[in-house]
C-alpha cells in the first residue's frame, strides 16, 4: 500500500534467515599433511610424516611402511626391462674413411734455387746513382719562393648583396600557394557553405528594423509593468513577468547582434 495506512503501525512478523550448514571438511583433523615435518621427534625415520599422502587412518602412518623410501607397491620394473649400457646414448656416428690427401689444382710457384736467384740478380737494371740530398738541397736553392696570395675582397664579388636564385624560386613558390589559398577561401566564401544562400541585403535589413521594433514594443511593455508595480516583487507573477520580459529583450538584442554582420546564410529549405 502506497502512502500513509493504519495498518503500517501494526509491527510484522520477521522471518528469521535460514543459516547454512557448518562446513565440514573431507580432510581427517587428526591426519597431518602430505610429507610433512611437524611433530616427528621419536620416530625411527624423522623429518617427515605422512610420504603417501593419506588422508585417514592412525596420525603417524609415516614411513614406517616397507615402501616408503621406494614408492608404492606394483611400481617395480623387471631386471630385463632396466636401461642399459649405451641403450640411452645417441649413436656416434663412424669416422670417415682413411683416405690421401690431395691437391685441387693451384699451387703455389715452388721457391727459386740459388742458380735462377743469380740470374735474376744479373739481369737486374743497375742501382741508381743519384744523390739524392744534392738534388733536393739544389732544387730547394733555385726554387722561387712562394708568395702570399692576395687577400679577396668580397664586397667586389659577382652577385654581392643580392637574393639567391633558389631563394626566390622557394618565395615564388610560397606566393604562388598564398595565392592560391586565398582563391579558394574567396571562391568558398561568395558560395557559401553546401546548403545554405546568402540572404540579400534589404532582406537582412527588413528583419533587423522589426526586430527592432519588437524591442521598442517588449520594452514599452517591460517599462509600463515595471512603474505599475513590479518595482517591488511583492509576488512570484511579478518576478516571473520581470524576467520573461528580460529575457526577450536580450534574445532580440542577440538576433539583431548576429544580422549585423555583413554576410549572412541561411538554409535554402527554409525558403
Amino acid at each position: 500500500m502506497n502512502g500513509e495506512s493504519i495498518y503500517a503501525l501494526i509491527p510484522q512478523p520477521v522471518e528469521p534467515i535460514p543459516r547454512a550448514p557448518m562446513h565440514r571438511s573431507k580432510h581427517s583433523g587428526t591426519k597431518p599433511p602430505t610429507c610433512s615435518t611437524f611433530n616427528t621427534q621419536g620416530l625411527p625415520v624423522p623429518f617427515v610424516t605422512n610420504v603417501g599422502g593419506a588422508t585417514g587412518g592412525a596420525p603417524n602412518d609415516t614411513v614406517l611402511r616397507t615402501h616408503a623410501t621406494f614408492g608404492k607397491e606394483g611400481n617395480a620394473r623387471a631386471p630385463t626391462d632396466m636401461l642399459k649400457k649405451g641403450t640411452g646414448i645417441k649413436p656416434v656416428p663412424p669416422p670417415p674413411a682413411p683416405g690421401g690427401f690431395a691437391y685441387d689444382g693451384t699451387r703455389k710457384p715452388a721457391v727459386p734455387t740459388v742458380q735462377e736467384c743469380e740470374q735474376m740478380r744479373q739481369s737486374a737494371p743497375p742501382a741508381p746513382t743519384k744523390n739524392f740530398i744534392t738534388s733536393n738541397a739544389v732544387e730547394n736553392i733555385l726554387a722561387v719562393p712562394k708568395r702570399a696570395e692576395a687577400p679577396v675582397d668580397w664586397l667586389k664579388k659577382p652577385g654581392y648583396g643580392e637574393v639567391p636564385m633558389y631563394l626566390q624560386q622557394i618565395k615564388g613558390e610560397i606566393m604562388d600557394e598564398y595565392e592560391y589559398i586565398r582563391t579558394m577561401q574567396q571562391a568558398q566564401a561568395e558560395a557559401g557553405p553546401p546548403g545554405m544562400r546568402l540572404m540579400p541585403e534589404d532582406e537582412r535589413l527588413g528583419l533587423i528594423n522589426e526586430l527592432k521594433t519588437k524591442w521598442d514594443e517588449v520594452n514599452v511593455y517591460y517599462q509600463q509593468t515595471s512603474t505599475l508595480g513590479l518595482a517591488s516583487l511583492d509576488t512570484i507573477g511579478k518576478v516571473k513577468r520581470k524576467e520573461m520580459y528580460e529575457a526577450q529583450l536580450a534574445q532580440i538584442e542577440k538576433d539583431i547582434e548576429k544580422l549585423s554582420k555583413k554576410n549572412i546564410y541561411v538554409r535554402e529549405a527554409d525558403y
